[in-house]
């Protein structure tokens, strides 16, 4: 009986640790897909992309999707941003902008470099996210700024595209690709801008 009792009591126990355990977090960068730049020297003029701010729904490192377009959103427990929506899209941006700016005599600063920058680009993104199955949405808003703090450009950016099944790789790359193309706008519109402008 006893015996019984220790066999009975050391499955309970082995049910009871398997269902503890969760699954592992799964982390994903958003990506330009593009080939280092390199560069021997630099332009003295200077581009920064300021820190990106981002809605409260965004600022956590859980992925985020909607359910079917509407209003209810869904935090990921398991997968996860490896690092700020913020930091993602500002990197991106940066390592977009380097050939088009480089090309129009700019040197896009890297996130560490305090240097006073001749023109600022802020960009306060408004939405990133999506549902399966249907499409993921960019939203932003990007201001251009002179070195004296004035207001050289405003513009508002918007894409969005279908997601094609439930995975978090699929939603992810298309929001890699979103915040890619939202870069290459900016990046034919600011030399222009800069030449443009003092």
């Amino acid at each position: 009986m006893q015996r019984n009792i220790l066999i009975l009591s050391l499955v309970l126990l082995a049910l009871l640790s398997g269902c503890g355990r969760s699954a592992p977090t799964r982390y994903f960068l958003l990506e330009s897909a593009l080939d280092p730049v390199k560069a021997d020297s630099l332009p003295s003029k200077n581009l920064r992309v300021a820190q990106v701010t981002v809605p409260d729904y965004l600022d956590r490192n859980s992925i985020v999707s909607r359910v079917n377009g509407q209003t209810e959103l869904v935090v990921s427990q398991f997968h996860a941003w490896a690092e700020p929506v913020a930091h993602g899209v500002r990197r991106v941006v940066q390592e977009v902008l380097t050939p088009p700016m480089l090309a129009a005599g700019f040197n896009v600063l890297a996130a560490g470099d305090d240097t006073r920058a001749d023109y600022v680009l802020l960009i306060d993104l408004q939405r990133l996210d999506g549902n399966f199955d249907s499409c993921a949405v960019l939203e932003a808003r990007w201001t251009l700024k002179n070195r004296h703090d004035d207001v050289i450009a405003r513009g508002i950016y918007a894409d969005a595209e279908a997601v094609n099944g439930k995975t978090y790789d699929t939603l992810t790359a298309a929001e890699s690709r979103m915040v890619r193309r939202m870069a290459e706008h900016l990046g034919n519109r600011l030399p222009e801008l800069t030449r443009s402008k003092p």
